[in-house]
């Protein structure tokens, strides 16, 4: 299957608080073709050749290169992401994580460093939703992490 280069390297994520619930729910929207390149790389497994993204072989895989790209730390404490699945478009793959039994908190610091290692203009877009506050901001190679407080 032949791949139509794009000009522009980037993912859009998500950080949702949901205070009633004490989670952190986490979307990441990556393009297709630069995710799959990402796993068989990292994990050798192409991703293409694969029917079920979601059996347990692939998801194991895909969580070992999410979870190395992705830190979340509250209050100056790390916590662990929980991958739940992912769905695949046309051009888009959507992975799901969560963050379960959370307390409140004032600070927190985002990591995230997806294609980093494939892509030298790779940017991951941010946008934290806390209550009714939002917040955006761009991550790249020179700037990985963000801190914010609320």
């Amino acid at each position: 299957m032949a791949f139509i280069p794009h000009k522009y390297y980037v993912s859009t994520s998500l950080y949702e608080f949901k205070e009633d619930k004490g989670s952190l729910q986490v979307t990441i929207k990556i393009f297709k073709d630069d995710f799959i390149n990402a796993i068989k790389t990292n994990n050798g497994i192409d991703l293409y050749m694969k029917d079920d993204l979601n059996s347990e072989e692939i998801k194991f895989k895909i969580n070992s290169y999410l979870l190395s790209n992705l830190s979340i730390f509250l209050d100056n404490k790390k916590y662990e992401l929980f991958y739940l699945g992912l769905k695949k478009d046309t051009e888009m793959i959507t992975c799901f994580l969560e963050i379960e039994n959370l307390p409140d908190f004032k600070k927190i610091k985002l990591e995230n460093t997806i294609l980093f290692d494939l892509f030298e203009n790779q940017k991951n877009i941010i946008h934290l939703k806390k209550g009714n506050k939002k917040r955006s901001f761009i991550l790249g190679k020179d700037s990985p992490n963000s801190v914010l407080e609320f």
